[in-house]
């Protein structure tokens, strides 16, 4: 029902029957993507790509299996090691999981190359734990990284969508991601936006239990990369400059007011 609604009909017969007039157009007219159209303006694409974020995460709570959401963050907990696959769009969400975990203290390990990632599972171990992002669940080099993992006894965590798919049958553990995305799209935007709140939602989860320690960590980390940040003293000048200046303007429109 969100995903009819998504795109604005009112229930699920309305959307049918509209899917079944557009069966009956050449296939030539039909959109591959109703994010953008050719008489799209910004303001619509934004509210469009708006809604559409909105929607995909916001009945997420309850459409995912929590249980399995759980067994996967008390899964990545007891880790010695955490390995994060992904290729593509997937790939993105899961290196930003890769810089939260390492940050946060613990021993997470990505591969841009995915070849490099493939090989690097056949000396994954039962201690370690490894999270495949894959919305088709179809990709070779995730799901051969994965059957190795399996091999080795590698708990496997897979974020997929919710359909038949070699890396479901590959994983240990399957968080189930609503098929709210065709395969053929321009771009990867919904799928992208529930793989990062799977991904955010197992972060969050590993460190819930270990607050203080993560706190220190991104304290000590925040000390030590603030060394990396330009803190020329012409920047600093122009910044009180520009408070001097916001400051003059504010006490300028006081005076004409008095």
């Amino acid at each position: 029902m969100r995903f009819v609604r998504q795109f604005e009909f009112a229930d699920l017969q309305s959307f049918k029957l509209a899917l079944a007039r557009e069966k009956t157009l050449p296939a030539e007219v039909m959109p591959l993507d109703p994010l953008v159209q050719d008489d799209d303006d910004l303001s619509t694409m934004m509210h469009k790509l708006s809604q559409t974020g909105i929607a995909a995460v916001r009945d997420l709570p309850d459409e995912l299996d929590q249980s399995a959401v759980q067994s996967a963050i008390t899964t990545l907990r007891q880790a010695r090691h955490i390995y994060l696959v992904g290729v593509s769009a997937s790939a993105l969400v899961a290196q930003d999981l890769y810089l939260k975990l390492i940050r946060a203290g613990y021993v997470a390990i990505f591969d841009h190359d995915t070849h490099t990632a493939v090989e690097r599972a056949y000396y994954t171990t039962p201690a370690d734990a490894m999270v495949v992002f894959s919305y088709s669940g179809l990709t070779k080099e995730v799901v051969l990284a994965a059957q190795q993992a399996r091999r080795n006894q590698t708990p496997v965590i897979a974020v997929t969508r919710h359909e038949p798919s070699p890396l479901r049958e590959a994983a240990s553990c399957v968080i189930a991601l609503p098929p709210t995305e065709p395969l053929l799209r321009i771009g990867a935007v919904t799928s992208m936006f529930t793989e990062t709140y799977v991904a955010n939602i197992l972060f969050l989860g590993v460190v819930q239990g270990e607050i203080k320690k993560t706190e220190q960590n991104y304290r000590a980390t925040s000390q030590l990369t603030s060394e990396l940040k330009i803190r020329g003293e012409k920047y600093v000048n122009r910044r009180l400059n520009d408070r001097a200046k916001k400051s003059g303007q504010h006490t300028h429109r006081h005076n004409d007011n008095a």
